[in-house]
């Protein structure tokens, strides 16, 4: 083993992590365990570079070696402790921090990190007042709002799949604010997989609460790009369109890239904060506060490209929109759309999403439509992994 040549590898890797160059990093720390399987630093360094690559999962093994090398650091624990509750695994997060507290008092950040995962393991095994009780001893005074706190919990409880737990703290929030239309669906959903759609008056609700916090948190950290997606899609079929119609078109994340589609570009959605959003960036001719479908139905031949980029998952049952879509087409007009991947027929997920298969899309779609263009994607990161989806582009017959 060549002492010298670990030393420069270990420079090496370090050097790119400082620099941002992920990948450059990765290959150097994996070099230097490959001279030594053992080495704390270089298992410290991996974790930690798979930890803000988002690969939680992976960063597990390399950061439990490191946390656990004789005499180390501890944030090595405290970065394990992380990594787990990244992966749902609220149990030994829980354990890991409290672990490392005995060391050495925590941080603010891991403590309240820690007094969150003691919750949420602790809805395995009691009631929502319970578990909450604990995140606020836990947290002492970082402890923020149990009803926040709850809020939070539940989505991610949904996304880990942990819905039992999400369940009881479910209800626990339906009896404290039995108005909150946002709780009270995606409860529903969790009982009643037979709903063909989500309410507007939900979505609108949703939106207008995410808003603020919506081009953040999925393009930055979810690494959305679907809209910009559906258009290369678009254009591999038609460059050039008169009237352009962006249904929910949100924030406006598909503006660029309609904008170099065509003249006349209008944007619906349900929620006014979205609206807003997407008025503060540009790119439309009009912005319109309504409801999908009964726009659609009242607008007869007016558009020649309908754009609906993540608008799909909140229906269930797709015949209504697509005969509304066709009614508002001019004559092969196309229908751009993403789907969440789903087998066979639609499903409603716990995520309060619908999921499409191929064969349920194409025999709906029929009576009005014609594929001309399909592909599958990636559509976001997820709490465990990825959203596979695919893309449409359908044409008026």
């Amino acid at each position: 083993m060549d002492a010298q040549a670990i030393e420069d590898m270990l420079a090496i890797a370090v050097a790119a992590g400082a620099e941002g160059r992920l990948d450059d990093a990765e290959a150097a720390f994996r070099a230097v365990l490959v001279m030594k399987p053992d080495h704390d630093e270089a298992l410290f360094g991996l974790g930690l570079n798979l930890l803000i690559a988002r690969r939680f999962q992976e960063a597990v093994e390399p950061l439990t070696w490191a946390a656990h090398a004789p005499n180390a650091e501890p944030v090595r624990r405290q970065c394990l402790a992380h990594a787990l509750f990244l992966t749902g695994d609220f149990s030994r997060a829980a354990d890991t921090f409290a672990a490392a507290n005995t060391v050495e008092a925590l941080p603010e950040g891991a403590r309240v990190t820690w007094a969150r995962a003691a919750a949420y393991n602790a809805l395995d095994h009691g009631d929502a007042q319970a578990a909450l009780d604990l995140y606020a001893k836990v947290a002492g005074p970082l402890a923020e709002d149990l009803e926040t706190i709850a809020r939070q919990g539940f989505g991610i409880l949904v996304a880990f799949n942990r819905l039992d737990a999400a369940r009881t703290l479910g209800a626990w929030l339906a009896t404290r604010n039995p108005a909150d239309i946002i709780r009270t669906h995606e409860l529903r959903v969790l009982t009643d997989p037979s709903l063909d759609r989500a309410p507007p008056a939900y979505v609108e609700a949703l939106f207008d609460d995410f808003a603020e916090r919506f081009d953040r948190q999925l393009v930055e950290m979810l690494d959305y790009r679907t809209p910009a997606l559906l258009a290369d899609l678009i254009a591999s079929r038609q460059t050039r369109f008169k009237r352009i119609l962006d249904l929910g078109c949100g924030t406006g994340l598909a503006a660029p890239s309609l904008q170099r589609l065509g003249a006349h570009v209008t944007g619906v959605d349900l929620s006014s904060a979205m609206l807003a959003k997407a008025a503060e960036r540009g790119g439309y001719d009009h912005l319109v506060r309504a409801e999908a479908v009964a726009f659609l139905e009242s607008h007869a031949g007016r558009f020649d490209l309908i754009l609906a980029a993540d608008v799909l998952i909140y229906f269930g049952d797709l015949a209504p929109l697509f005969a509304a879509a066709a009614q508002a087409l001019a004559p092969g007009g196309l229908l751009a759309f993403s789907t969440e991947l789903g087998e066979t027929g639609w499903r409603l997920l716990p995520t309060a999403r619908y999921s499409h298969g191929d064969d349920y899309v194409r025999e709906t779609a029929a009576s009005g439509f014609r594929i001309v263009g399909r592909e599958d994607v990636v559509l976001r990161r997820e709490a465990t992994g990825v959203t596979h989806g695919r893309l449409y582009v359908l044409e008026k017959l």
